[in-house]
């Protein structure tokens, strides 16, 4: 399901003394079952651009179109839309309201009408997904949860929905280690499903290892697009408009200049081991 910006513009506060440009004619198109990382500093435009996907926010000019259907025109139905595209908003524990954990996941299969055995399944399966005890859990009040799992029931509320499209943004803020590394397999998991999925993340090692294309945001532009190779072989660049290239990339950097040949496309430990084994003759772990 293709997912479309076309001259995308917003401002906040249009017409008024505080006046601000958001989002400043922005154009990609992502294709069916793609990982797109977003990246850009605090004020870019990230939220903003992921808010227009599902209609959240309606574009002062330009327009989105998600699978043919433009959010811009008053005919298309936006329930439709959001079946189809999910959207995980940062800490999105904070959006838990139902007296239990099931009532909290089946809520949004519950307003789509579906048939109970139907909610009943989609709940199954995706508390399943994010690795939720069913029979544990699922009559507790999910303020009685740890952290990792109140973030983990809010995802599985967003899977039960079945979209299409994902989009998250900063699924691991707040998270220790354990946490951040068992949400990103679950995007991973619903990825592999052949899912499109659209990450904000200030993570230059998270888009580096899970995207296939980064977006680069700045000041309310699309300044880059491209590859992980593609985007973090232009450190200056990076560098120039706040952001940073994976420690790893940079360590590589490092190893070079005294001396080591490594190639320049490390972005990831699994590159670095890889490149450290063939430079010293050794065999990286399979």
């Amino acid at each position: 399901m293709p997912v479309e910006a076309k001259e995308l513009t917003f401002t906040y506060n249009a017409g008024s003394p505080f006046e601000t440009a958001a989002l400043d004619h922005v154009n990609f198109t992502i294709k069916d079952g793609e990982f797109i990382g977003i990246i850009g500093h605090t004020g870019s435009g990230k939220s903003t651009l992921i808010q227009h996907l599902n209609g959240l926010i309606k574009p002062t000019s330009g327009t989105v179109i998600v699978d043919g259907l433009d959010l811009s025109d008053k005919e298309t139905s936006l329930r439709e839309v959001r079946r189809r595209i999910g959207l995980v908003f940062q800490y999105p524990e904070y959006q838990l309201f139902e007296e239990t954990v099931r009532q909290d996941v089946a809520f949004g299969p519950k307003n789509l009408g579906l048939p109970q055995d139907e909610i009943d399944r989609r709940v199954h399966s995706a508390m399943e997904l994010a690795d939720l005890d069913y029979d544990a859990i699922a009559e507790k009040s999910p303020f009685e949860l740890s952290g990792g799992q109140k973030r983990r029931v809010a995802i599985a509320g967003v899977l039960a929905m079945e979209p299409n499209v994902l989009i998250l943004d900063e699924p691991t803020a707040g998270l220790d280690p354990y946490g951040r590394d068992y949400i990103l397999n679950l995007v991973k998991t619903w990825h592999d499903k052949g899912r499109t999925i659209i990450m904000v993340s200030h993570s230059m090692e998270d888009v580096a290892r899970l995207a296939d294309r980064i977006f680069v945001m700045n000041h309310g532009k699309l300044e880059m697009q491209g590859t992980p190779d593609e985007i973090f072989s232009k450190e200056e660049h990076l560098r120039a408009i706040g952001l940073d290239v994976p420690q790893v990339t940079s360590l590589a950097g490092r190893l070079n200049a005294l001396g080591f040949d490594l190639p320049g496309n490390i972005h990831t430990m699994d590159d670095m081991e890889k490149a450290l084994c063939a430079a010293l003759g050794g065999e990286a772990r399979a």
